[in-house]
């Protein structure tokens, strides 16, 4: 019979011939604490191998997103100092996941539903076994009776019933089983002929049960599932060999119109499949450029905070990115993650490794910046305003050098030295606010002075003259100093006082020699100013030698003669002139060095 052509349905829930099962949920796009939810749901199924392809699937993605939620944490893990803490948390991290508890727990709970759910499947296939052949033996039977043929049919039609209504038997048995009970049913028919009539009301009916499972199929084009659909017609082509024949000459032509739309139904599917393949050929290849591009990230060296957050962020939206694309078929999903696991674990290595090095520069810097804080703490009371300013000043520097340390200890740090500076420097100010007060008062004092000189009349004794300006260069040396800004009045004083030495009537060397002291009074307290006049007064000194050196020197080669004299005589005078310009810059000198 042609009916026996008809293609081998499975019964086995374990076996499909789908190509890939297409589920209504993404379940790359859950969480862990969605994925557990999800496959709790599942195993409350009736059939729990209906959704075992979905509960894989769930378990891989849960182990994946399980460890790189771990990768993470362990990303940002810092060691802690304590030896016994450390060991704590290894302890720690040794036990399982609280979610990996509550997930073994559901998953536990649906393999038991599922090994309890096949061993009492296979107990009902092994007794529909024994009930569908014991079916074919009483329809083998039937053709040994001698009961009208009415009866006979009827108890045909019992036995049927039966067997339609009894489930599915173990795989290994069911295609041998259905040809077995086909060919009873051949032979019942072949032994009923004679009676045409019930033969072809029986036809008549099985044709119409076709022309609906037919119709089904056909109804299937519409479906927008494709597993749905190839799942239907698996169930309408068992139902087809369970109905009995029809006239010899539709079974052909029957069976070939459920065949093509059949062909129809798989050929649309496999369209889609190969389709679809083509598509994750495509993300697939997507996925591997985003890969790519995380991974370029970190192709040059990092060397700043700011600059890892905006690589890490760019990182982010990269990942965003490459989850947009959509889920893969199972193995190609599988690759996907793969290497986007490897460039994430790339990326965030290199930027443990750059936080992991910065931690220890960090140690180190925070070590420099204790330092200068005690070293400012110990300053911070001194009263050498210029000396320990500038020292303050070079450790700011040294503060602003010790490199990168944590912001809530290089906070408490920064207080703590800056302290320290206020201390100082805020005393400073206060001290040279004082200064600039007395130095305001002494100007006013100094002008007082400086009007009382101006209006001073010398006197025709010399020395009575220079007692008393000597007397008004001591004065203004007791007065002290006056703002920085106002310190022209000291010049026009000395000016001042030179110009009232003028008028006393000395002899110049004398006049020089006042001048000089009332030079000497203007310097004192200028410590540079008088090792300045010092080094100059010593280099002319030196030159004078020198040239009187080399004077003597050429009256080496004047003959003693009258056509010489002149010439000697003149030299003479100018080592003369150079000698007493020498004397006068030594007494300077002592005069200078006496204060």
């Amino acid at each position: 019979m042609n009916e026996k052509k008809e293609q081998k349905i499975t019964d086995d829930p374990t076996i499909t011939t789908a190509t890939e099962e297409l589920t209504p949920i993404n379940n790359s796009d859950l969480d862990i604490d969605k994925l557990i939810e999800r496959i709790d749901l599942l195993a409350e199924d009736k059939n729990p191998y209906s959704v075992s392809k979905e509960i894989e699937e769930i378990k891989s993605q849960f182990y994946l997103k399980l460890k790189a939620d771990a990768k993470d944490k362990e990303d940002v893990t810092v060691k802690s100092t304590n030896k016994e803490e450390d060991e704590v948390r290894v302890e720690e991290e040794k036990a399982l996941h609280p979610l990996e508890i509550k997930f073994k727990e559901t998953y536990g709970k649906y393999k038991k539903k599922k090994f309890e759910f096949r061993k009492n499947r296979e107990k009902e296939e092994g007794e529909n076994l024994k009930i569908k052949k014991e079916i074919i033996k009483n329809i083998d039977k039937l053709t040994q009776e001698k009961e009208s043929i009415k009866k006979t049919f009827e108890n045909f039609r019992i036995l049927q019933d039966k067997w339609r209504s009894t489930g599915n038997v173990p795989q290994t048995e069911n295609n041998n089983l259905w040809q077995s009970y086909h060919h009873h049913v051949e032979l019942f028919y072949d032994y009923i002929k004679i009676n045409n009539d019930l033969r072809d009301l029986d036809f008549t009916r099985n044709l119409e049960e076709k022309t609906t499972i037919y119709k089904k199929a056909e109804a299937l084009i519409n479906e927008k599932s494709f597993n749905k659909a190839h799942h239907t017609l698996q169930e309408l082509h068992e139902h087809w060999k369970n109905v009995g024949p029809v006239k010899r000459e539709l079974r052909e032509e029957l069976w070939a119109r459920f065949q093509n739309i059949s062909r129809i139904l798989n050929k649309k599917r496999n369209n889609y499949f190969l389709k679809k393949k083509e598509e994750d050929k495509k993300k697939l290849t997507n996925k591997n450029t985003i890969c790519k591009k995380i991974d370029d990230l970190t192709l040059e060296i990092i060397s700043s905070h700011n600059k890892w957050q905006e690589t890490t962020n760019q990182c982010n939206e990269l990942e965003t990115e490459w989850k947009n694309i959509g889920r893969l078929n199972k193995v190609d999903n599988t690759i996907a993650w793969k290497n986007l696991r490897a460039s994430l674990n790339n990326f965030y290595n290199k930027k443990n490794a750059f936080y992991k090095q910065k931690k220890e520069e960090g140690n180190i810097a925070l070590t420099a910046k204790i330092s200068i804080c005690e070293k400012a703490e110990a300053l911070q009371n001194s009263t050498e305003w210029q000396g320990t300013g500038n020292k303050l000043i070079a450790l700011q520097t040294q503060w602003k050098n010790a490199g990168f340390t944590p912001a809530e200890k290089s906070n408490k740090l920064w207080k703590r030295f800056k302290a320290a500076c206020d201390i100082f420097f805020n005393a400073r100010k206060a001290h040279y606010k004082a200064k600039d007060k007395e130095k305001e008062a002494c100007f006013k004092e100094k002008t007082k002075l400086l009007k009382e000189v101006k209006e001073f009349k010398t006197t025709t004794d010399s020395k009575i003259g220079i007692e008393q300006l000597k007397e008004f260069s001591n004065k203004w040396k007791t007065l002290g100093h006056v703002p920085i800004k106002k310190m022209k009045i000291n010049e026009e004083f000395f000016a001042l006082i030179n110009s009232k030495f003028e008028t006393l009537g000395l002899s110049k060397k004398a006049l020089a020699t006042e001048q000089y002291k009332n030079k000497i009074s203007s310097l004192k307290g200028n410590d540079k100013a008088v090792s300045n006049e010092k080094q100059l007064l010593k280099e002319k000194i030196d030159t004078l030698k020198k040239e009187t050196a080399q004077y003597e020197n050429n009256m080496s080669f004047l003959g003693i003669n009258k056509g010489t004299e002149p010439l000697r005589k003149q030299v003479e005078k100018q080592i003369s002139i150079a000698n007493d310009e020498i004397d006068a810059l030594k007494q300077k000198l002592q005069l200078l060095s006496r204060g």
